[in-house]
């Protein structure tokens, strides 16, 4: 099993361990858990960078699930993504993994089971960078090595979520992730710093699945 679904696993495990006792006398606490719920996501990523791809992802995101009525919302979650990176001659060398806890404020609007508004989120990347090629791609011969720093991200958000049922929806949505953390490519030449933008925008279909929720 990779990282990324051990990490989620991991936190989706400890909340579904929590047992009733624990948090009953605390009213919103509980309301919070009741909210919690893992998704599927099949996502177009673009980033904006020429030297980055991505293309289409399939993976998997904790968050919150919308409310019942309009009003202010701060939603939360936790998302994993990877991007390529390109040398010079446009080979792919390397690929940046990021795990993602972002948080924020945003408005919903709700038409029976529809509910869908914007957002703005914040948030700090745990990146983690792969060498996946050589320094052919920068028209040299020799191995490569490459570092990426964690980071601070913005995310402004449109998404729309439809309740199939109390527990499972289907939701959709797109934004924009701006994140530029610094990244390292050490050839056999030399070293290259901070050539490679992660920021992209990002379109996701999916499911929701809340297995808290009540009503």
């Amino acid at each position: 099993m990779n990282t990324k679904w051990s990490s989620l696993l991991l936190i989706f495990g400890v909340l579904l361990a929590i047992p009733a006792s624990a948090w009953a006398d605390d009213g919103n606490l509980r309301a919070l858990i009741r909210k919690v719920g893992i998704h599927g996501n099949l996502g177009i990523r673009n980033p904006t960078d020429s030297d980055v791809t991505r293309g289409v992802s399939v993976g998997p995101s904790v968050g919150l699930a919308p409310g019942h009525t309009n009003g202010w919302k701060y939603p939360f979650a936790l998302n994993m993504f990877s991007e390529y990176l390109h040398g010079s001659n446009g080979q792919q060398f390397g690929t940046v993994h990021t795990s993602a806890l972002v948080g924020g404020i945003g408005y919903g609007w709700h038409f029976g089971q529809l509910s869908i508004g914007p957002d703005v989120e914040v948030g700090y990347a745990f990146n983690h960078a792969v060498v996946t090629g050589d320094a052919g791609a920068f028209e040299l011969s020799g191995p490569l090595s490459m570092h990426a720093d964690n980071s601070w991200l913005i995310r402004p958000e449109l998404k729309a979520e439809y309740f199939i049922t109390r527990k499972l929806t289907f939701r959709t949505s797109v934004d924009y992730t701006r994140m530029q953390p610094a990244i390292t490519v050490i050839t056999p030449t030399g070293t290259l710093d901070n050539r490679w933008n992660l920021s992209s925008v990002h379109a996701n279909v999916g499911v929701g699945f809340y297995p808290f929720r009540k009503k």
